[in-house]
């Protein structure tokens, strides 16, 4: 059986669609991807060709590389272009969104009911959306009919003993429990990040009442941010990685308190101790597979999805420093 898979991102997104590939198996799997993406799906052994949307969407389209011939194409992604795709790469079944007579559309499916697509319009979807329990992979498990599993994300030796070698740089020893603060959520995300004085008070008292270490985490976007943090607390900045030395850096961490973002999924795929915190973002979605805790403050607009927020407090500013300790107090090994 050949699949295609046809999921571009977001980075953090296409790391937990891994968790689909095990149950799909016996097949042959192609994935395409955004460029920004790619890295992650690299050295994953059910995985035949790695297309990045760039550079492999002309040549499927074309036929180019082999047969381009499939069993099944399923789309989890809900542009125009994307559809179009789907629809136009010959294969023999579609699940997930794809384009019918220059509308977009998709196979039954609740996680698409939530979607900007949703034939319900957005108004409802936005309300399906907050009412919702299920995860992204109870979802994933009803569209494909298929068991899901974990995340499938292998770093190398290489990579393992690159944040080895980059912690203890930031003279980290074997003894240190490493708390991994990854509070900020880039740019596309500001609501979803905890404040710089939230994060100090944090890891002041992890330091003072568990005498653990925190290493600041974070990406390009948080490089401001946390040299910041980390010069007001005297704490380890993480720096600034590629993509898969980042996750190699996280790999080094006892427990990781993070945003709802990247560093999460990385967390969840290297097997870490988690808290999580949400706010504009469903924390329901979220599978930690028994790894963590998730943290929210208990308002009526929590499940939002907006980027801006007008209202004093929103709901980051409800959510508090003491839950967050109290959690990782509960889940430090």
């Amino acid at each position: 059986m050949r699949i295609l898979i046809i999921k571009l991102g977001a980075i953090g997104d296409v790391i937990r669609t891994t968790s689909v590939l095990p149950g799909l198996m016996p097949a042959e799997i192609d994935w395409i991807t955004a460029s920004s993406a790619q890295d992650v799906l690299l050295h994953n052994p059910y995985i035949k060709n790695i297309y990045t949307w760039d550079q492999g969407l002309p040549r499927l389209r074309s036929g180019q590389v082999g047969t381009r011939d499939y069993d099944l194409i399923i789309g989890l992604e809900d542009d125009r272009e994307a559809c179009e795709l789907a629809s136009s790469v010959k294969s023999n079944k579609i699940l997930g969104a794809y384009l019918k007579d220059g509308k977009i559309t998709y196979t039954p499916s609740a996680w698409f009911d939530m979607s900007i697509i949703s034939k319900y319009g957005l108004d409802e979807a936005n309300r399906l959306k907050k009412e919702n329990r299920k995860t992204f992979q109870q979802h994933m498990a009803e569209l494909l009919e298929v068991k899901v599993g974990n995340y499938v994300f292998n770093l190398t030796q290489e990579e393992i003993e690159y944040g080895l070698k980059f912690t203890r740089g930031q003279g980290l020893g074997a003894r240190d429990k490493i708390i991994g603060i990854n509070t900020g959520a880039g740019k596309r995300w500001p609501l979803k990040s905890l404040s710089i004085e939230k994060t100090i008070d944090l890891v002041k008292r992890l330091r003072k009442e568990l005498g653990v270490v925190s290493l600041i985490l974070g990406g390009p976007d948080e490089k401001e941010r946390n040299e910041i943090i980390s010069k007001e607390i005297d704490m380890p900045n993480g720096g600034v990685h590629s993509l898969r030395n980042f996750a190699a850096v996280v790999n080094q961490c006892r427990l990781l308190v993070t945003s709802d973002s990247l560093a999460l999924h990385f967390g969840i795929a290297t097997g870490k101790k988690i808290v999580v915190f949400f706010g504009p973002t469903s924390p329901w979605e979220i599978e930690l597979y028994g790894l963590g805790e998730k943290v929210y403050p208990k308002v009526d607009c929590l499940v939002c999805y907006k980027k801006k927020c007008d209202l004093k407090p929103n709901c980051m500013d409800e959510l508090q420093v003491d839950d967050l300790f109290q959690a990782v107090k509960r889940e430090l090994p």
